[in-house]
């Protein structure tokens, strides 16, 4: 019978893995931080490579900490670093470009642009997509 419930958290500077028991208690717990890249004034990028190995890592480690195997992992909950985006190749699996961190400024010119034309467009993007 599986013991644990296993949440991945994948945050804008490290990633994260908590186990809990079936009585809801942390037995375990990994972290670590991965790579931040900004390229120009404003804009901020990650390794989408380095952030799958980091949360893989971390999900290993809490793992080992406790004896865990995959069997033994009843359920996974995962949080995200909210709209940071990537774009993956569709015949190779590997990204064509680091991620676009959610914190990066490099469209605020065209965001600007596009409430001057267009008003209501903020509040329009935010109801179909609560960003």
């Amino acid at each position: 019978m599986a013991k644990y419930v296993m949440a991945l958290d994948a945050g804008t500077t490290s990633n994260r893995c908590i186990l809990f028991n079936e009585k809801g208690e942390m037995c375990s717990v990994a972290q670590k931080e991965f790579t931040q890249f900004f390229p120009q004034p404003g804009w901020v990028e990650h390794d989408a490579n380095e952030i799958w190995q980091t949360q893989l890592s971390v999900a290993r480690q809490a793992m080992k900490k406790v004896n865990a195997k995959p069997e033994d992992i009843a359920a996974i909950g995962i949080t995200n670093q909210r709209e940071t985006t990537i774009v993956w190749d569709r015949k190779t699996g590997q990204p064509v470009y680091h991620a676009i961190v959610w914190q990066c400024r490099r469209t605020a010119d065209m965001k600007e642009e596009l409430i001057g034309k267009y008003p209501d467009i903020a509040d329009t993007a935010y109801h179909k997509t609560g960003l």
